[in-house]
């Protein structure tokens, strides 16, 4: 129940009594929570209250609306954390998440003006250049773009690039294995096409994130553009502050 006497108003601990149900799973994804009329009864609070919580619990991504249906509990964001050497599908095996690849193209193609400084080739050199569309549940959740010189890699669009993870091929195949990551995130309005492959409207925000991968020589041999859905997934980053070295050497007394 809330408490009426303390000085956090009552919306607030409306919310974050609904965020603890749903935390504890109590509440689980795609179940139905109760409906607006039976939490106010429950708390005590009107009905337009409690749907602004509701709204803003919805603007969050962690409730959903179904018109005739009701308001039901969110599919959880996956937690990318870009910096981890096992990959998007390696966190997602971690976090028991059922996902598959599917394989939208695989072509070569002469590099662009911007994919030459990006990997730093010459004029007319070419690439590999692989679209695939990763799942999540059997939903979509991500398209991943990724381009491969074809000089060091000649034969890559003859592998398994459906069933077998990207970074996996590289390393094992042509010991290809990244050292050093260059990452930018931003956001992203989809495109009519980006749309269509991710299931949601044209203009839905996305998060975009690009990366270069260098071997431990410095050199560039995969740069990776990713469309993430937005309400599907979100970006950690974890960062590690050293401690101070001691002033070396004994003080003069």
């Amino acid at each position: 129940m809330l408490d009426r006497h303390s000085p956090t108003p009552l919306h607030v601990q409306l919310e974050e009594a609904i965020k603890d149900r749903i935390a504890n799973e109590e509440w689980r994804p795609n179940s139905q929570i109760p409906s607006e009329n039976e939490l106010s009864g429950t708390y005590g609070l009107s009905r337009m209250t409690t749907r602004g919580v509701i709204t803003r619990l919805a603007h969050q991504g962690l409730v959903y609306r179904v018109p005739g249906k009701g308001t039901f509990v969110a599919e959880p964001k996956v937690a990318n954390r870009p910096h981890l050497p096992i990959g998007i599908q390696g966190q997602l095996d971690e976090l028991g998440i059922e996902s598959r690849i599917i394989l939208v193209g695989a072509s070569q193609q002469e590099a662009s003006a911007r994919l030459r400084k990006q990997l730093d080739l010459a004029e007319g050199q070419r690439v590999h250049r692989i679209e695939r569309l990763r799942t999540m549940n059997g939903a979509p959740l991500s398209i991943h773009l990724s381009f491969v010189p074809v000089e060091r890699c000649p034969d890559l669009d003859t592998k398994d690039l459906e069933s077998g993870q990207l970074r996996r091929i590289l390393e094992e195949s042509y010991g290809l294995r990244p050292a050093r990551v260059v990452e930018s995130v931003e956001t992203a309005l989809a495109s009519e096409r980006d749309a269509q492959l991710l299931q949601v409207k044209t203009g839905f925000t996305l998060l975009q994130l690009q990366e270069t991968n260098y071997t431990e020589v410095g050199n560039p041999f995969e740069f990776c553009h990713v469309l993430f859905r937005g309400d599907k997934m979100k970006i950690t980053f974890e960062f590690h502050n050293p401690t101070p070295k001691a002033a070396g050497g004994p003080r003069a007394t």
